[in-house]
Formats: C-alpha cells, sequence, structure tokens
C-alpha cells in the first residue's frame, strides 16, 4: 500500500497554481495592423503628391514576453489610414514618393502586471522632400492607451489591445497633425 507524503499536496498546489497563472497571463500577440487604423480618421485637405512610409523603433513581439507593436504593422497600418483619409494622391511601398514620411517609435511604457493595462507610447514624426531633402513638418507625439480589466481575460490580452489602442491613437494624431502643414 502507498501512502501519500506531506511534499505531493504542496507539489500539486504548486502545479495547479502554475497552470491557472499561466493560463490567466496568456502567450503574447503582437499589435495587429488593421486595430491600429482610426475609424473616425480624416483630412482637412488632399495633397496632390506621393509618399511613402517608413517606421523604425518598432519590436517584434516574443511569444513568452509582452506584446509589441512591430515595424512592419505600424507601417502598414499608417499606409492603410493614408489610404483610407486620402491625405496624399498617391501612397507609394517603396523610397519612390515626392514625400517620405518617417515614424520612430523611441519609447514605449508598459506595465509588469496587473488589472488595467495602461501604455504609453512616444514617436517622432518627420516628412520629408525626397527631392531636396528638406524637412517640411517634425512632430514629437505622446499617445497613451488604457484597456480595463474587463476587456480581456488575461493581462497579455489586455496589454495587446492597449498596445493596439495606442498604436491607433498615435497613428490618428500623427495623421491629423501632419496634413495641415504646408507642401
Amino acid at each position: 500500500m502507498r501512502f501519500m507524503t506531506t511534499a505531493q499536496p504542496v507539489r500539486f498546489a504548486t502545479l495547479s497554481l502554475l497552470a491557472w497563472t499561466c493560463l490567466l497571463s496568456g502567450c503574447a500577440t503582437p499589435a495587429a495592423t488593421e486595430a491600429m487604423i482610426p475609424e473616425t480618421a480624416s483630412a482637412d485637405k488632399t495633397h496632390p503628391y506621393s509618399v511613402n512610409v517608413e517606421v523604425t523603433g518598432g519590436r517584434a513581439t516574443d511569444p513568452t514576453g509582452t506584446p509589441q507593436i512591430a515595424n512592419d504593422a505600424f507601417d502598414e497600418a499608417i499606409t492603410k489610414t493614408l489610404i483610407k483619409t486620402e491625405t496624399f494622391a498617391k501612397v507609394k511601398r517603396d523610397k519612390a514618393g515626392n514625400y517620405e514620411l518617417s515614424v520612430i517609435i523611441f519609447n514605449v511604457q508598459q506595465p509588469p502586471y496587473g488589472g488595467s493595462a495602461s501604455v504609453t507610447m512616444e514617436t517622432g514624426w518627420t516628412l520629408t522632400n525626397q527631392l531636396t531633402g528638406e524637412i517640411v513638418w517634425q512632430q514629437a507625439l505622446r499617445s497613451t492607451y488604457t484597456a480595463s480589466s474587463d476587456s480581456d481575460v488575461s493581462f497579455s490580452g489586455r496589454l495587446t489591445k492597449a498596445m493596439e489602442g495606442v498604436g491607433q491613437n498615435d497613428n490618428k494624431e500623427g495623421v491629423t497633425e501632419f496634413v495641415r502643414c504646408y507642401l
């Protein structure tokens, strides 16, 4: 006959706690492009030129780490917003545009854990005339978004929603600001 030792219930409780922690924290998923495109973005005017977009400073998401905004995803979100708002006559995928919009993600602050997930992102937006090399507009932006505790069961899910929300806010503010410049 085999008897249960006192170590077995402790081991079971520890493994159960670990399993619940993994279930509730979830795996990190990157911010989705479509979720970073603002629904209500609009341009006050349309520029008759072409533009290409380049994003740097983003990071790929490690599934065991925290959600991030990748360069390609944010680049695509900004590009789709420019197309949707008809801010420029044409948005090019290569460096052949009349203007280049460079966006640098230079600071992202995320909470380590918690109920609500508030994310702050700082970016630098620069619009450059490709022919002359002249910087025609430059702006530093700081955006914040909070995903409430009821927006997703897992903290990782809330953090992904917060990353998407902050990306959307920054995208909308950036496009709204630079469309006002005189070209």
